[in-house]
Order: structure tokens, then C-alpha cells, then sequence
């Protein structure tokens, strides 16, 4: 990952973890939750976050990180806590991971991300040690009113997407028990980080929790098996995905795969168009280009 600039460590962050730290350290790009700043062979995170659900993160990482090499782990601090707080907040550091992020549909990684997701749906099914994350909620707990993601109410609604939002959320309240494990949240090739032809991280797991694995198996088919420039799903390629998440032991029940697909795009549709309402930046051609999915899913 390229760097964009120096930023001054937090002061005695390098006492804490027993490291030989630069002052001043390199801001990476990414880190949505906050500042990633790499000094030599660590990245060092400074975020405001609940501490109670950075440490349900961190230890969902460090469980992962047992089993899955891709898992970038926090380091321990010399008294075994994996941050600290800093006024506001928190700073935790990790091993620094050099690579690129993953272009959406690479071809030599299609075969290879199913599988990487499917070992960390079953690792995630193995943790049974925690309750739901505090603050991230599952999205049937979710208020599909006004939450963090979107705001109902300050949507341009049209009536295909009243007509999709309206159908999704009864087939969320409705839904058969589905298998829940702990999933990443939010993944996409943008949070896999590359080496060559190797996937060397997984990153950004600030929207971890507990949910269906299959809807993010959802979300990596539409990504995955999507022709290019379409919305158009290619039966073959979307097969071919789930035979490689399923073969990796991926749990979870592939057969829900439409309606899914379906919530992953109205999610992010949501998204994008609560921060057009609010004057931020979002992508008008996209947001259309998931408008259209969600008549053609239904």
C-alpha cells in the first residue's frame, strides 16, 4: 500500500509494545475507521471506537489469525492488551502488510477469494465464545428505519425502490433460521490486500459481527460472477463461486443466493443515497446500476 504522507506517532505507543518506533510514522491509505500510520515492519491504528467492541474485534482477529494467515492479528502490548486508550482514543498496532488492494474481479483471484471466504465462515463458526459485537448489529437486529449505513427517510424514493425496500425487510423478519456465524462485515477485493498472485491480507474489520455467512457469500457471487459492465449474473460463473466456497467448507445455504444478492444491493444502494441527501460524495452511475438489480432480482 502506498503511503500518502508523515503523521507523529501517539507519544510512548513503542514503550508500550516494547518497540524501537520512529517519532513520526508514514499515513497509509484505508484505515476507515480511523488513521493507519506505518512505522517500519508495523502499522500503527489510531481510531475513535467503543472500546468494548474494539476488543470484540481484536479478539475475533486474534482466534482467525490461528488458522488463517490472510488474518492481519494486533500485536500485544507488553501487559497482554491489544490497545489502548489515548484521550479519545484508541490505538492498536499491527504487523505492517506490503501489497496492493484487489481489483474487482481479477481474474487469476476467482477461484481464491470463495475459498478465503469459506475458511473464514468456518473459522468464524468455530468462535463461540462471544455474544453479538456491541454497537454492529445483525441485519435482521438492525432499525431499517434510520441506522449507521442509511437513513430512510432522506432517500430519493422511487417506486421500485419503496417496492424493493418494502418486500426485503418483511423477508428479513421472516426468514428462515439461516446459520449465523461471525462474518467480516464488509468484504469486498477493496479490503484484500495483494502480492504477486498471493491474497496476503484481509483488512478492515470494523463492521465484524455476527450474521448469515451466506449473505456475504451474496455479495461475493454478485462481485464475482457479474459480466463485465453489467448487472447481469453469468449462471456458470455464479455455480462456480459457490462449488469453490462450498468445496473450501464454507457454511451457510447457497439456495437463498437471490434474495440475498438482492438485500446486498438495496443495502448499498441505501448507502449511496443517504449520502447524496446529505451533500457527501457517492457515485450517481453505480447508484443506478443497483437500482436496475433490484428489479432484475426480483
Amino acid at each position: 500500500m502506498s503511503s500518502t504522507g508523515p503523521v507523529a506517532l501517539p507519544e510512548g505507543v513503542g514503550d508500550r509494545y516494547g518497540l524501537s518506533l520512529p517519532a513520526v510514522g508514514t499515513q497509509l491509505p484505508g484505515g476507515a475507521s480511523g488513521a493507519l500510520l506505518r512505522a517500519g515492519e508495523v502499522a500503527v491504528r489510531v481510531e475513535e471506537a467503543n472500546p468494548t467492541s474494539l476488543r470484540w474485534e481484536h479478539e475475533l482477529l486474534l482466534f482467525l489469525a490461528e488458522e488463517i494467515d490472510e488474518v492481519v492479528a494486533p500485536l500485544l502490548a507488553r501487559d497482554g492488551s491489544t490497545f489502548y486508550l489515548d484521550g479519545d482514543r484508541a490505538v492498536s498496532v499491527f504487523p505492517f502488510v506490503g501489497g496492493r488492494t484487489l481489483r474487482s474481479r481479477e481474474r487469476s483471484f476467482r477461484h481464491v477469494l470463495p475459498r478465503l471466504l469459506a475458511r473464514l465462515h468456518a473459522r468464524g463458526q468455530a468462535w463461540t465464545a462471544h455474544d453479538q459485537r456491541p454497537d454492529v448489529p445483525s441485519l435482521r437486529e438492525r432499525d431499517w428505519q434510520r441506522n449507521d449505513w442509511w437513513d430512510w427517510d432522506l432517500v430519493e424514493k422511487t417506486p421500485s425502490l419503496v417496492r424493493a425496500f418494502e418486500e426485503l425487510r418483511d423477508w428479513v423478519s421472516n426468514a428462515p433460521d439461516l446459520t449465523v456465524c461471525a462474518i467480516h462485515g464488509d468484504f469486498h477485493p477493496g479490503n484484500v490486500l495483494v502480492r504477486g498472485r498471493q491474497i496476503v491480507g484481509v483488512v478492515d474489520w470494523q463492521y465484524a459481527h455476527l450474521d448469515w455467512p451466506s449473505l456475504e457469500l451474496a455479495g461475493a457471487v454478485w462481485e464475482l460472477a457479474r459480466e463485465p459492465g453489467s448487472i447481469a449474473v453469468d449462471p456458470a460463473r455464479s455455480e462456480t463461486v459457490v462449488g469453490d466456497y462450498l468445496a473450501a467448507g464454507g457454511p451457510g445455504e447457497p439456495e437463498f443466493l437471490r434474495p440475498l444478492m438482492r438485500i446486498e444491493s438495496l443495502v448499498t444502494v441505501l448507502f449511496s443515497l443517504t449520502r447524496a441527501a446529505r451533500g457527501l460524495s457517492w457515485n450517481p452511475e453505480f447508484a443506478a446500476l443497483l437500482l436496475t438489480t433490484l428489479d432484475e432480482l426480483a
